[in-house]
């Protein structure tokens, strides 16, 4: 089991490198954050919860595994930082499309009294 463990631990280390940079893309507008990608965030989370549980008792027996706990714990807290950020991104944009549709809804209000006007 234990070279299982670690399997699961660089695999999910590996996975976790790849979403950052997702979000790290979305920061800098080059793709698209959703539902979607905050759920492919959680799955190896849930699949380490158990291994994470055992981490103490993991460490003391498999002292090697202790650079791969230290990398997902530093990964989880990049994405943490991450998250944020986005979140940050989205609420400005929100703010931003709601100025956008009260704008347009002035505009309407306008219109349709130049047209009452005529």
């Amino acid at each position: 089991m234990g070279e299982g463990v670690r399997q699961t631990i660089l695999r999910v280390n590996a996975r976790l490198a790849g979403l950052l940079e997702e979000a790290r893309c979305a920061l800098r507008g080059e793709r698209d954050f959703g539902v979607e990608e905050v759920r492919k965030i959680r799955q190896p989370v849930e699949e380490m919860a158990t291994i994470v549980a055992r981490s103490a008792e993991l460490r003391r027996m498999q002292p090697e595994l202790t650079g791969e706990f230290d990398l997902y714990k530093a990964r989880l807290g990049e994405m943490q930082t991450t998250l944020a950020q986005i979140r940050a991104m989205l609420l400005a944009r929100q703010a931003s499309l709601e100025a956008r549709r009260a704008q347009l809804s002035a505009v309407s209000q306008w219109i349709n009294a130049f047209r009452n006007t005529r």
